[in-house]
């Protein structure tokens, strides 16, 4: 399909597909879905694990950015733009429905999986799988807000300004979230290490 004497394929720039988009182009959106599906699902269930919930949240999602295809803003980061729309989805539906209040409510403190692909990280330091697990245990000790912070930059590559709209904070928060968890894996990471070779020695 062309626009504007662009083709529309699958390597087509994002911001030339969210622009077809928003002329009601069916391939462009078709396009988006298919590339950003998986991602934004991927997200959204570390965010609140209860899958079908988010299945259907992903889904209301593309629904409504087709239905409101002509009334979308111009967006930086398509996938940015997602991610973020999916949160604030996320928390509003779980207000909205009876028996999901009655449940665990997301807030702030709801766990956070982490899961980016920390061995490939490991593999290219070669490091072995017991420098794996003890990673894996220093994710784990890390805050919600900290956890979402680092899968968000490392796993999805996201700017910190972009981060901070998904978490709707300030740069700063992004900035001093990710260097704390940084700092709080390596320095508890080096110690475990640390302790494991005088017990080995």
């Amino acid at each position: 399909m062309k626009t504007n004497d662009q083709i529309i394929t699958k390597n087509t720039d994002d911001a030339l597909l969210w622009q077809a988009l928003k002329r009601s182009e069916k391939a462009a959106f078709e396009i988006l879905l298919k590339k950003y599906y998986t991602v934004v699902l991927n997200y959204g269930v570390r965010f609140y694990r209860d899958k079908e919930f988010v299945k259907d949240c992903v889904q209301d999602l593309f629904v409504e950015i087709w239905n409101r295809r002509e009334y979308l803003s111009d967006v930086i980061s398509v996938k940015s733009y997602l991610l973020q729309s999916l949160r604030k989805n996320i928390i509003r539906e779980s207000t909205r429905l009876k028996w999901f209040r009655e449940a665990d409510k997301i807030s702030e403190e709801q766990d956070f999986n982490v899961e980016f692909d920390i061995e490939t990280y490991l593999i290219s330091r070669e490091l072995e799988n017991e420098s794996l697990q003890k990673l894996r245990s220093e994710l784990d000790n890390l805050t919600k807000r900290q956890r979402e912070a680092i899968f968000l930059r490392f796993t999805q590559d996201l700017s910190y300004e972009e981060i901070a709209n998904i978490m709707d904070i300030n740069y700063r928060s992004v900035v001093n979230l990710i260097h704390e968890a940084i700092k709080a894996i390596r320095k508890n990471w080096f110690i475990s290490l640390f302790s494991s070779f005088l017990f080995i020695y």
